[in-house]
C-alpha cells in the first residue's frame, strides 16, 4: 500500500484541522496525516442537514479505532444554515435525489466555503491554522477545485489578518482509488447515505449509489449493510 499523501504537504508535527464528515475520505485521510506525522484535529461541522447525526457516529467509530496520542478529541460545533437552505432537500427531506439522478443535484450551495469559514473561527487562536478536506477528483462542483481552495485560503488569511492553508490532499484522486488503497475496517465505519433508514444506509439515494459504483469499480468487497438489496445499474 502506497501513501495517499504527498509528505511536502506540511512538515512533521504540524497540528492539521480536519474537516470530517464520517465518510470514505474522513475515514482514509485522518489515518495518511497520522502517519506522515501530523496531529489531527477531527472538526465534524453541523449545519442541520438530516443525515449529520449518522456522520458524527461514523467519525467517532473511525476516531476510536485509531486512537494515539498525535489524534486529538473529536470537536463539534453547531454552524446551522436551516434558515439558508430550508427549500433544499438535504433539509426538508423532500425530493432527495436516488442514484439515478443528474450528479449536479447532489451539491449543497456554498458548502466548502461554509464549512472552511466555520473552521477558520473555531480555530482562529492556532499558532498555525492548517484545515485539510477530504476533496477528492470525483468533485466538479464549483467549491471543488484547487483554484477555489486557493482563493480561500486567501480570503480567510485577509480576513483574519494571518496565513490560513488548506490542504486537498486527495485532489488528484477518486474515490475509487481511496477505496483501493484504504483499510477495510476504516472503509466499514464510512458513512455516505443522505436517506439514512435507522442506522442503515437506504441503499437508493444519489451518495448511496455513488458509494456503491465506487466499490464496484475498486473492485473491493462493499461492508456497507443497505436497507434496500443493491441494485446494479443497467440490470434488474
Amino acid at each position: 500500500m502506497y501513501s495517499l499523501l504527498l509528505s511536502s504537504d506540511f512538515e512533521p508535527g504540524t497540528q492539521v484541522v480536519v474537516l470530517a464528515g464520517g465518510g470514505i475520505e474522513t475515514a482514509a485521510l485522518i489515518p495518511e496525516l497520522l502517519a506522515a506525522g501530523a496531529g489531527v484535529v477531527p472538526l465534524h461541522v453541523r449545519c442541520g442537514l438530516r443525515w449529520e447525526a449518522h456522520e458524527s457516529a461514523a467519525l467517532r467509530r473511525c476516531w476510536a479505532r485509531l486512537t494515539r496520542p498525535a489524534l486529538k478529541p473529536i470537536v463539534e460545533i453547531e454552524y446551522p444554515l436551516r434558515d439558508l437552505l430550508a427549500e433544499h432537500w438535504g433539509m426538508s427531506g423532500d425530493g432527495i435525489p436516488d442514484g439515478d439522478d443528474d450528479p449536479g443535484r447532489l451539491e449543497i450551495p456554498l458548502r466548502n466555503i461554509a464549512l472552511l469559514t466555520a473552521a477558520a473561527i473555531r480555530f482562529r487562536d492556532m499558532p498555525d491554522l492548517v484545515l485539510a478536506t477530504g476533496t477528492t477528483a470525483d468533485n466538479h462542483f464549483g467549491d471543488g477545485s484547487r483554484a477555489f481552495f486557493d482563493v480561500c485560503e486567501a480570503l480567510l488569511g485577509m480576513a483574519m489578518r494571518r496565513p490560513v492553508r488548506v490542504l486537498t490532499p486527495f485532489i488528484h484522486l477518486t474515490k475509487t482509488q481511496i477505496i483501493q488503497q484504504s483499510e477495510p475496517a476504516a472503509l466499514a465505519a464510512s458513512w455516505s447515505c443522505v436517506d439514512p433508514r435507522g442506522d442503515e444506509h437506504c441503499g437508493c439515494c444519489i451518495k448511496c449509489g455513488r458509494r456503491q459504483a465506487a466499490f464496484r469499480a475498486a473492485g473491493v468487497a462493499d461492508p456497507t449493510i443497505y436497507a434496500t438489496a443493491v441494485r446494479e445499474r443497467g440490470r434488474t
